[in-house]
């Protein structure tokens, strides 16, 4: 996937992590916690080194020939402050679909809290109108296609391994705890019931 293609991955990851998280953010009252630390795992484990490998070694394809032309490689101060700009880029268009849904969901308004996913739409859309070919043949690398070269292969591994995280989320941390008051100050047997 190019940039705008990684863009609207990353949009589309967290508008669904969002509204699988949403009713424990609601339920927690907390957004910015444990729930945005889940979100952001495989963007920083996986997504930051994929999109960092794409700007390196395929450059030229990554960026649909801006800045640097049809080159793959290029020089390394140059590389460093795009390299830094594509993980920024990942987290921020992660925690935008986050807080979209968070801000609409909890204002009753599920329509507006997809609009993420409509925005990801409009970016794929428009990227594969405006340069269908430089989607799928890898400037830079002698005409290979996507599914020829190693970029193919990271592509499906970071968008597979962003769906097994949200399956995960799902399963494992978007349960609602169970909502317990506070506790008594009566000392309790060993058997449940008060010791006097």
């Amino acid at each position: 996937m190019t940039l705008p293609l990684f863009v609207a991955l990353h949009i589309v990851y967290g508008t669904l992590i969002g509204r699988v998280l949403f009713p424990r953010m609601r339920a927690e009252g907390e957004v910015l916690g444990p729930p945005l630390l889940l979100t952001l795992v495989p963007v920083a484990l996986v997504s930051a080194p994929v999109g960092t490998a794409f700007m390196r070694y395929s450059g030229g394809w990554f960026l649909h020939g801006a800045f640097v032309g049809e080159a793959s490689h290029w020089y390394e101060r140059f590389n460093f402050g795009l390299l830094l700009g594509v993980v920024v880029l990942a987290g921020l268009c992660t925690v935008g679909g986050v807080l979209n849904v968070a801000i609409w969901a909890s204002r009753d308004r599920p329509t507006m809290a997809r609009s993420g996913l409509w925005l990801a739409a409009l970016i794929t859309g428009l990227t594969l109108v405006l340069d269908f070919r430089g989607v799928f043949t890898v400037i830079g690398s002698g005409g290979r296609f996507l599914w020829s070269h190693p970029v193919g292969l990271l592509t499906i591994g970071n968008v597979v391994v962003l769906g097994a995280w949200i399956a995960i989320c799902r399963a494992r941390f978007a349960a609602v705890p169970p909502q317990t008051g506070p506790g008594s100050g009566i000392p309790r047997s060993a058997f449940g019931g008060p010791l006097l």
